[in-house]
């Protein structure tokens, strides 16, 4: 039996507490060579100058898990954008994979979702959910041609570029190819789930060649209709099979919700069964599609793979980004306020805290790019919210829109203040000009481009931090400092910077 891990509350006012979550983004849709930049980017941001070498070495076994739920789904010359991982992110990342594990000895390189059939060819023509379909289409005529960027164009069972990923089909994993495991998720009953045996790690596997090393995934930025949002979390629904296992009634059957005129109901059994795969295996990264964003996920509104009308246009917006981080629930806590949404509405991330599988707190998510995430959102009110199309859709999957930040702040920094030696008080006051100022969640000292002390407790409009300087005195001929002051939807704030003086 799994039970959850334990919860580790970061330590408050420390900046090597916080969680790192990468976040790159354009003003306009992306050229291809910019998408593989903003990835190269955003996991430089989480993982250091060596990026993927940070955590894969040669020889390594990766398994690269997509979400390609709807490659059929959508209005004719776009199906699957707003549904499916973007194959250019896949392809590239894919190869970038490749180059540092090679090809020899135990090296393996596997991309996998669930295809909705039980044959293992993932690349069946005749089925419009295979990954042959899977296309970021550019010609509007339905057809796999060669202007489309493709998972596998060709059907030969691997991933299209240079990577050679096998590409395997969840769904073609019987019982025999799956590990039975008792989970006893945060207030639930014990649950069971029959996860792939190439999730397993090197120990568990024994003298078995089947297992991970390092497991990747790569959702869409989504809304969800029962989860709220769909992002690294929900994105581990696709490694339960579609058919009835031992003690597993198959994916379909959602544990048990249903939607009746009310909605859906018993919504807690899924989020229940989510954490509990987490538990089992969860990402080493997660490497979010933001280039698109899904108000009414996670496919078409009508929320049906089978039944609705295939042709219906999918509800998405171009949202230019893309978000990376080692923690799920970190990474979709910004993903939700990246759609517009309240985070503290979203239960899944609720829950997920509180079985150990990350966190949710924006005081404790260090988010990469500064003012770019607010300029980013701003810029989706301004293009999109005379529509009606942006924040996501409010109450979807019972997620609510948070209200925005419209304050006009100046940030004021005194001059530090000797308290003794070369330790140094450094004040700062929040001035709103104009507008609402939503909640402060945390308050930062940079100093040559680095940060050095933060506060994240108490009240931060006006406050100071207190840092002994001498170790960067000793490092630098001159200091230049500010502070930046984080709202809580993810809006900085930041002080002119100014030269240190003693």
């Amino acid at each position: 039996m799994l039970y959850p891990k334990k919860v580790i509350e970061p330590e408050p006012n420390n900046p090597s507490q916080l969680i790192p979550v990468g976040f790159v983004s354009q003003t306009e849709e992306p050229t291809d060579e910019e998408v593989y930049t903003m990835i190269d980017e955003a996991l430089i941001q989480i993982l250091g100058p060596d990026g993927l070498r940070s955590i894969i070495k040669p020889g390594d076994k990766v398994v690269i898990k997509v979400n390609l739920v709807g490659p059929q789904i959508g209005k004719r010359g776009e199906k699957g954008r707003g549904c499916d991982t973007d194959p250019r992110i896949v392809r590239y990342v894919a190869e970038k994979v490749r180059e540092i594990i090679g090809f020899d000895g135990s090296s393996d390189l596997k991309v996998v979702d669930a295809t909705f059939y039980a044959n293992s060819n993932p690349s069946l023509k005749s089925e419009k959910s295979s990954f042959y379909w899977g296309r970021l289409e550019r010609n509007d005529d339905n057809a796999l041609d060669n202007n489309n960027i493709c998972y596998d164009g060709d059907a030969d069972g691997f991933l299209d570029g240079t990577s050679q990923a096998q590409l395997v089909n969840l769904d073609a994993l019987d019982a025999g190819r799956r590990q039975s495991c008792q989970v006893q998720p945060v207030s639930s009953q014990p649950l069971t789930a029959c996860l792939p045996n190439l999730l397993r790690t090197r120990q568990e596997a024994g003298d078995s060649d089947e297992y991970c090393d390092v497991l990747i995934g790569i959702p869409v930025l989504k809304s969800h209709g029962i989860a709220g949002i769909s992002g690294g979390l929900k994105l581990h629904y696709g490694f339960r099979s579609l058919y009835t296992l031992p003690g597993d009634p198959g994916r379909l059957n959602h544990n048990g919700v249903y939607r009746d005129e009310h909605g859906f109901g018993n919504k807690r059994n899924l989020l229940n069964y989510l954490c509990a795969e987490h538990l089992i295996r969860s990402y080493d990264l997660v490497i979010m599609d933001c280039l698109t964003g899904n108000r009414r996920g996670p496919l078409s509104p009508s929320l049906s793979l089978f039944e609705a009308d295939q042709n219906e246009p999918v509800d998405y917006i171009y949202t230019n980004a893309i978000l990376a981080s080692r923690d799920p629930v970190a990474i979709d806590t910004v993903a939700a306020v990246l759609g517009g949404y309240e985070p503290s509405s979203i239960d899944l991330l609720e829950i997920a805290y509180q079985n150990g599988l990350g966190t949710n707190d924006l005081k404790s998510i260090q988010l990469s790019g500064f003012v770019n995430f607010g300029r980013l959102r701003q810029s989706l009110y301004e293009r999109y919210g005379p529509q009606n199309r942006y924040p996501f859709k409010d109450g979807w999957g019972d997620a609510r829109v948070m209200k925005p930040s419209n304050a006009v702040v100046t940030v004021n920094s005194m001059k530090p203040v000797l308290v003794k030696e070369e330790t140094y008080a450094f004040e700062w006051q929040i001035q709103i000009q104009s507008g609402s100022l939503p909640e402060l969640v945390r308050a930062e000292l940079w100093i040559n481009g680095s940060l050095i002390a933060c506060k994240n407790q108490g009240a931060l409009e006006h406050e100071r931090l207190v840092v002994d300087v001498s170790p960067l005195l000793n490092q630098y001929s001159a200091l230049w400092y500010k502070i930046i002051v984080w709202d809580r939807t993810l809006t900085c704030y930041e002080s002119q910077e100014a030269i240190f003086v003693r």
